[in-house]
């Protein structure tokens, strides 16, 4: 079985994310997506509101083969590994779903040598980053291989929401969720 682990910081989640999903599920037998905290990061919203808006997300893709494994979230990728092969066995076919503006950095993850042994990488194009070639080849050296997603997504991110609060970008479960909330409300640090 072929699994697709789809971390995510969903700050909030966007329709480009139901894009990858969209496509994920069409190259992967299950697709395992949860709402991360990224030590790297500063999260606008908690885990918790982000989570939501993550299922939220999912009530409108509605594709069997995606869930929502919330329980497999950790900072640390090595510890979402494990639970993962905890969840579907030892020998489950793991991919790493990455985007590509974070390509270079996935070598200061705790414990990389150890984690990337483990698993497939998949990454994700993003407006404005380049996925060098030299970054494919070294994480295909130190990884049980690397591909570069060959799906359009979307040009806007979550990010982009958060400055500009353009709504289009939202499904409208979402949108609601984060109108009933407050959420977002001034800047990135409202939540």
């Amino acid at each position: 079985m072929t699994v697709a682990l789809f971390g995510t910081s969903s700050d909030p989640p966007t329709i480009a994310h139901k894009t990858i999903l969209g496509y994920l599920s069409q190259n992967y037998d299950l697709v395992a997506v949860y709402a991360s905290d990224n030590p790297f990061k500063t999260h606008a919203c908690s885990l918790v509101d982000r989570a939501k808006m993550l299922q939220l997300l999912l009530e409108d893709i509605n594709l069997s083969n995606i869930i929502h494994c919330q329980d497999i979230s950790d900072r640390r990728t090595l510890n979402t590994v494990r639970k993962a092969r905890q969840k579907w066995g030892e020998d489950v076919d793991l991919t790493m779903v990455i985007g590509g503006d974070l390509a270079s950095q996935i070598f200061t993850w705790y414990e990389a040598e150890k984690l990337w042994r483990q698993l497939k990488v998949l990454l994700i194009h993003r407006e404005g980053y380049m996925i060098e070639q030299e970054i494919i080849k070294k994480i295909n050296d130190r990884s049980r291989g690397c591909l570069v997603a060959s799906c359009e997504i979307p040009p806007f991110s979550s990010t982009d929401y958060r400055h500009n609060h353009d709504e289009t970008v939202l499904t409208d479960k979402v949108k609601t969720y984060i109108k009933e909330n407050r959420l977002y409300l001034d800047d990135e640090t409202s939540c």
